[in-house]
């Protein structure tokens, strides 16, 4: 983002409204080079600031306990169902998304948004017992730095190591792909963020979400 003026930032919303018409949320994600002007203005148009997101990057991962788990990417339509209920679990959880009050429909559109990514961005589930206990996705950025994101592990499945194993295997994916820095984020208030560091991760900037109701 690079809107400063009044000019530039009224440019920048006009079309957000264009776009996104269709839908009663507007969501902006800043990062340390965003202009001070343009993040004033989202405050000042009652924009509320979500969590803030850590971004981490690792060299080399660090070995970590294995979870016996299947990890599945995500093709089929059953598959997509599968991820499906565990969006909808993250959401009603509601640690990623900011305690916002989101219901089937906004999860729908979740998914919906996810498959219009792929191939580029692919998802997984960890599976144990032909049950999916978690999902993650990877990339690989223009830049060739590799990309985590999304990951989320249901609350009876925590600290077993399946989110450990998620990681390590988009570890070896991107490598073989040629990616020799990995990149993912971690919400502040989450502990997954000390999981993360023991990985090998680092802290290398904060990014930050607003969101705003136009309904």
């Amino acid at each position: 983002m690079t809107a400063e003026s009044d000019a530039e930032i009224d440019a920048v919303l006009a079309a957000m409204d264009q776009h996104l018409g269709h839908s009663e949320w507007r969501v902006v994600h800043t990062d340390p080079f965003t202009p001070e002007p343009f993040l004033a203005r989202l405050a000042y148009d009652g924009f509320a600031e979500r969590p803030v997101v850590i971004q981490m990057t690792c060299d080399r991962l660090a070995p970590a306990r294995a979870a016996s788990v299947l990890i599945v990417e995500v093709t089929e339509q059953r598959e997509w169902d599968v991820l499906g209920e565990l969006v909808a679990a993250d959401v009603q959880e509601g640690k990623r998304t900011g305690g916002l009050d989101l219901d089937l429909d906004f999860v729908r559109g979740m998914i919906a948004n996810y498959r219009l990514k792929t191939p580029e961005y692919r998802f997984h589930l960890a599976v144990r017992d032909g049950q999916a206990l978690a999902y993650g996705a990877m990339a690989i950025a223009p830049n060739r730095m590799g990309m985590i994101e999304d990951l989320f592990t249901l609350q009876s499945a925590r600290r077993q190591g399946i989110a450990s194993t998620l990681i390590a295997y988009f570890d070896r994916e991107l490598r073989a792909a040629g990616c020799h820095q990995l990149f993912l984020g971690a919400v502040a208030e989450e502990e997954a963020k000390s999981l993360y560091f023991n990985l090998g991760f680092r802290p290398a900037m904060l990014t930050r979400c607003w969101v705003k109701n136009v309904s």
